[in-house]
């Protein structure tokens, strides 16, 4: 199936050009119910992917069988770009329904190749690929088991607004993952990462609307809460 329109999101863009447009042409979508695999971990790097909506983790499960999140793709997040033959980490969705547009990885490097917009553009994308993963180790490096859901309630809700700080102040944000996720990224027990989240609330940082919906009250207190 070809996609066109299908690949656009909301969520504003930080360069001119969407490289979703530009490899519409080659595109296929696929369709994952909630913990199904896009991929797993070992399987030969031959596709690109896009999330075109819904949500999908990338983790690993160690040799002692716990697993270990390495970061959540959102709507727009490419992903499945590997530096050799097959991929190193394993990709699912977390949510019902989730959208992921697949691109042959040689055609796609082979018209990257030869329209430089797009080989700009693809490298914009892989360094916010990066950048996330660079985010998430500064997330661990917080103290305690507070500054990191504090961080990562900031880290959301930056990447699932796409709006500026001054336009987020009480803002309602709705998580596509589960506390047991949230957990396994931040390399927590879901009961602390619950204890965090009932201490947030009741300090007034963020308001709990069911498990996932969350408002955040006072960024300040998140900002600096590194205890």
């Amino acid at each position: 199936m070809h996609v066109s329109s299908q690949l656009r999101d909301d969520r504003p863009t930080k360069h001119r050009h969407d490289p979703g447009d530009v490899l519409s042409s080659l595109a296929m979508t696929m369709r994952y119910g909630h913990g199904q695999e896009i991929y797993t971990q070992d399987h030969p790097a031959e596709h690109w992917y896009r999330v075109v909506s819904g949500a999908a983790r990338r983790f690993t499960v160690q040799a002692n069988g716990r697993r270990q999140i390495v970061d959540f793709l959102l709507p727009g997040d490419f992903f499945g770009f590997a530096s050799r033959n097959a991929h190193l980490f394993a990709v699912e969705a977390i949510v019902e329904g989730t959208i992921v547009a697949v691109y042959p990885r040689e055609r796609a490097e082979a018209l990257a190749d030869a329209d430089p917009h797009l080989g700009r553009d693809i490298r914009t994308v892989t360094a916010a690929e990066i950048a996330r993963l660079q985010t998430r180790i500064l997330i661990l490096g917080r103290i305690g088991s507070l500054g990191k859901v504090s961080a990562f309630l900031l880290e959301m809700a930056e990447r699932l607004s796409g709006r500026t700080h001054a336009s987020r102040t009480g803002e309602e944000i709705l998580l596509p993952m589960s506390r047991y996720d949230i957990a396994d990224y931040l390399t927590l027990s879901v009961e602390t990462v619950s204890r965090a989240l009932t201490s947030l609330k009741q300090c007034g940082a963020i308001r709990l609307a069911g498990t996932r919906r969350i408002k955040i009250i006072r960024y300040d207190a998140l900002e600096d809460n590194d205890e």
